[in-house]
């Protein structure tokens, strides 16, 4: 019901806002030619440069609430009309630019901006105020009881404060003992306390009640029978709050498979066979030029480097902890000298035991140009959570317990982390949990674009690189 309120208000919300903006257009070119309205000469073209116009806007008013504090309402409202009047106007100058139109009177277009603007921030701050008072005032107001303890009610009033748009009227909560009650109040003086749950059925009709949210499932499931049979007897509609995350200790999501309702602690795009396809054909994209075309020139030019500071092998070979815990062998450049004592011990910047040109090489990531091999083998991908060593990985484990979720997808040769500033030496326990914390946001919220993005972030610290590469 509340999804449906919410879906509902915005769909007017945008009609209402359109059309305003098409008043306002109209308006502002009355006032501004008059004469175009006499002769009716070129309004077709006003009328489709008035239609991008509101497919710009349209698309502005798209975006997720930002900002906290007294005036979050006004700065979201300030920070969406200019939102939606770049993309307006970016829709219509590129109209102008598209026809070569030399009709339309661009004096008209720049003066339209001020009017346009003050538009828009009237139909985003008082508009959805006015339209929540005419679409749900009288009988489409819901009188809202909230079932649960006093602390969990205060949690949930800013959400049911947002809501009285669409006509939810928080009355008080009722407590499971009635717990809490202080001259029918929360201690804060928010919201009140209307007795206990065994009060119910007299609470919803000395109160008028038309709406139950149910805070706390842990009141068991007679309780909470009990509950939707005497709100099914009064007409009273009935939600429940997911409070699932407090009983894993982590976020949920919950969602239905074959008509079964499962419960999951984590979205995972990648378990879609469409997204590692797609993935992987990225990989192939990516890796396939620089194997065949990049990595030969490279090598040859390494090795010559490699003869004159540090006779050797080219390649370095290391094994590293792959997918699902596998081990494999990962291929780099080498850079370090020849028998320098423990492999297992991390580089750092003032390492003695990488070569000079070696350096250089690890600052510009060319050391990584093998791992490419391992991209086409199947080992790696472009982009991932980067493999460690093993011995490295227990260490890291028995730091922080979700490390091994990294092993859901491959390895990459890039990754979240390191385009947000996470790599070289792992200094502390705050660099693991900062780098775990952002490959898991990876896996849950991979994209293609996502890939995209990290890729040309990596293409331009690979040019101009960060103080942390060494």
């Amino acid at each position: 019901m509340v999804t449906n309120r919410s879906i509902g208000f915005q769909s007017l919300l945008v009609c209402l806002q359109l059309a305003l903006v098409t008043l306002s257009y109209w308006g502002w070119l009355a006032l501004w030619e008059p004469s175009l309205f006499q002769d009716r000469t070129g309004e077709e073209k006003y009328l489709l440069y008035n239609e991008f116009l509101l497919i710009g806007v349209l698309f502005g008013a798209r975006g997720k609430r930002q900002t906290q504090g007294p005036h979050h309402e006004f700065v979201d409202a300030i920070r969406r009309s200019w939102r939606q009047a770049l993309l307006g106007l970016f829709a219509v100058f590129a109209l102008v630019i598209a026809l070569q139109d030399t009709f339309v009177s661009r004096s008209f277009l720049l003066s339209y901006v001020p009017w346009m603007g003050l538009t828009l921030l009237f139909s985003n701050y008082l508009g959805p105020v006015w339209l929540g008072r005419w679409a749900f005032a009288g009988v489409r107001e819901e009188r809202v009881v909230l079932a649960g303890t006093a602390e969990q009610a205060l949690k949930i009033q800013p959400w049911l404060e947002r809501k009285r748009l669409i006509g939810l009227n928080p009355i008080g909560v009722v407590c499971p003992n009635g717990e809490g009650k202080a001259n029918g109040k929360v201690k804060n003086g928010a919201i009140r306390v209307l007795g206990s749950l065994d009060q119910m059925d007299q609470i919803f009709k000395q109160e008028a009640i038309t709406q139950l949210i149910v805070l706390d499932l842990s009141l068991g499931p007679e309780r909470l029978r009990n509950l939707t049979q005497l709100c099914e007897e009064a007409s009273v509609r009935i939600l429940a709050v997911d409070g699932l995350d407090s009983y894993f200790n982590h976020t949920t999501m919950i969602f239905e498979d074959d008509g079964v309702r499962l419960i999951a602690l984590r979205e995972e795009p990648l378990e879609s066979p469409t997204n590692r396809m797609i993935k992987r054909m990225v990989d192939l994209l990516v890796a396939a030029p620089i194997v065949f075309l990049v990595l030969p020139i490279i090598t040859v030019f390494v090795w010559v480097i490699q003869r004159a500071q540090s006779p050797g092998p080219i390649i370095f070979r290391q094994a590293r902890i792959g997918m699902r815990g596998e081990t494999f062998e990962m291929w780099k450049y080498r850079t370090m000298h020849m028998n320098h004592g423990n492999e297992a011990k991390q580089a750092t910047q003032a390492d003695n035991r990488i070569f000079p040109a070696g350096r250089w090489m690890r600052k510009l990531s060319i050391d990584e140009l093998p791992q490419f091999i391992n991209v086409l083998k199947g080992d790696m991908s472009v982009v991932g959570p980067r493999p460690h060593m093993r011995k490295h990985e227990e260490l890291w484990i028995a730091a922080m317990r979700k490390y091994v979720i990294r092993r859901y997808i491959r390895p990459g040769i890039t990754g979240y982390a390191q385009v947000k500033g996470f790599r070289g030496e792992v200094r502390s326990l705050a660099d693991i949990h900062n780098r775990v914390e952002r490959d898991i946001h990876y896996l849950e919220n991979w994209s293609l674009s996502l890939d995209l993005v990290i890729i040309f972030q990596t293409a331009k610290e690979c040019i101009f690189p960060p103080k942390s590469a060494y």
